[in-house]
């Protein structure tokens, strides 16, 4: 069966950003279901906000929600590498530097490591050399929805992905609900559940289902999201 799934989502209780964004885990989760997604991963930065009590709404409503995290790693300065890490236990905040989350995989194998926007010109990129050092780290490449007809970054993770058989993903590192249903992907998975879900997007069996943005919209996006009291919180 072929099911929705949106791997890179923030909310209000992201202690870091939370500020910024006006829904809740369960208004995301209500919202998800009238789309018809049945995969969320939540993915608070630098800390985990899972709780069980999520993931069992989200049951309820026929909807499989992953617990994740979105570390910043090998902070130096302004400097900040941004990893998605899936399928992990609040332990996963200690993680401190990219070698620390290689070691952590090896004894964790049934962590899932997403690389999040690796070639945009923002400091929270990895940027395309430090993801082909650690390309074996990395179960998959985010094809990030962030992008317009004629300026789109994404072509050059692209190319790593090939390159590297890695599969390359659609997210919607979702900060504002309206943009939920404009990029996911349709995974081609025998169950819903954590494994299968995750074994699916290894093998590439899945779509993606994206769409580029007007200029405009990205540039507004920018100024509400990074300008402190220009707007009180995200829609």
């Amino acid at each position: 069966m072929k099911i929705k799934t949106s791997l890179h989502i923030h909310t209000a209780e992201d202690k870091r950003e939370g500020k910024k964004i006006k829904y809740t885990v369960y208004q995301l989760i209500d919202q998800a279901c009238q789309l018809d997604f049945k995969v969320l991963a939540l993915t608070g930065h630098e800390y985990f906000v899972y709780k069980p009590e999520y993931g069992d709404y989200a049951r309820d409503k026929g909807i499989l929600l992953i617990p994740g995290i979105e570390l910043t790693l090998n902070k130096h300065g302004l400097v900040q590498k941004h990893v998605v890490v899936l399928n992990c236990q609040p332990e996963i905040e200690n993680i401190k530097t990219l070698e620390e989350l290689v070691n952590y995989k090896e004894s964790h194998p049934e962590i899932f490591v997403l690389a999040p926007h690796p070639h945009f010109f923002f400091n929270v990129s990895l940027g395309l050399k430090t993801l082909k050092k650690y390309i074996n780290l990395f179960d998959a490449i985010e094809y990030s929805w962030f992008y317009t007809k004629k300026i789109n970054l994404n072509k050059k993770s692209e190319i790593v992905a090939k390159e590297h058989h890695k599969p390359i993903i659609s997210t919607s590192d979702l900060h504002r609900l309206k943009w939920l249903n404009q990029d996911y992907a349709l995974i081609d998975t025998p169950s819903l559940d954590i494994i299968s879900v995750l074994k699916a997007i290894k093998q590439q069996k899945f779509t993606n289902i994206t769409q580029p943005k007007k200029l405009i919209e990205l540039i507004v996006y920018i100024i509400k999201t990074t300008i402190p009291g220009i707007n009180k919180k995200v829609a």
